[in-house]
């Protein structure tokens, strides 16, 4: 099995671009940098989207939200299945500032019961880390321990960001072939003392990550996502995805 395809996360435009109005800018932009596909939210006009993407070669990925977004999934799937995609990221508890041990096992129950509903519809449900589940909630143990305890692995696995894993405190490749049978999706990322940066210019050894990833069996895409950047994203975005391939040969 080969490497996953790279792709996009489409937070990097920020304000400054979006689907609904610059659908053809940032898509040529893509296309030029040599992504293969975008994670990104449903835009009005979803139909005419997906025939953007699929005239410049892109595919759709994956989409992205919170977990309370999970409680009304069809619009979720409908926009899946219209751009033939089966990834769907989850990032955080209920309520971003609230981490105990009941918040956990209260994620825990809903991502469960979503990820069962989710894969009857053919999608996979992934969970995307941050810094915060690296920390100690109940005793020795971590939040993600808590995840990797509660969560069923055929419902809901992990969409692991490797610079949340650096920042959290632990090393992201260790991390990855620690917990590779759990992993099935992918967020590159990358950050120096300032903040986040293009990938390749920071804090993250993706000569390391480069090294486990064939092993990484079950993961789908790997889509290279930065928070915010100084530059203009549509400069940014082509950086990053020429620094992964020049500096890491992927």
């Amino acid at each position: 099995m080969g490497l996953p395809p790279v792709g996009l996360q489409f937070i990097v435009f920020g304000k400054k671009y979006n689907l609904n109005e610059h659908a053809d800018v940032m898509l040529d932009a893509v296309a030029k940098a040599g992504y293969a596909g975008v994670e990104c939210g449903a835009p009005k006009d979803v139909k005419g989207c997906l025939e953007k993407l699929k005239s410049r070669g892109l595919k759709l990925g994956a989409t992205h939200v919170g977990l309370k977004s999970l409680a009304n999934p069809k619009p979720l799937v409908d926009f899946l299945h219209a751009g033939g995609a089966q990834d769907l990221c989850n990032s955080g508890l209920m309520d971003w500032n609230k981490r105990t041990l009941a918040d956990y096992g209260e994620a825990i129950q809903k991502l469960n019961a979503a990820g069962k509903a989710l894969r009857q519809e053919g999608i996979r449900l992934h969970y995307h880390n941050h810094d915060f589940e690296l920390a100690k909630v109940d005793g020795n143990r971590t939040g993600m321990d808590l995840l990797l305890e509660g969560l069923d692995a055929e419902a809901c696995d992990l969409c692991v960001d490797v610079a949340w894993v650096k920042r959290g405190g632990a090393d992201p490749a260790e991390f990855l072939k620690q917990h590779g049978e759990r992993v099935g999706f992918l967020h590159l990322k990358d950050f120096n003392d300032e903040g986040w940066i293009e990938l390749g210019q920071g804090k993250v050894d993706f000569a390391a990550i480069l090294k486990v990833l064939p092993a990484l069996k079950k993961v789908s895409w790997a889509m290279i996502e930065q928070d915010s950047t100084k530059l203009d994203p549509l400069e940014s975005i082509a950086i990053s995805r020429a620094n992964l391939r020049s500096k890491f040969g992927y």
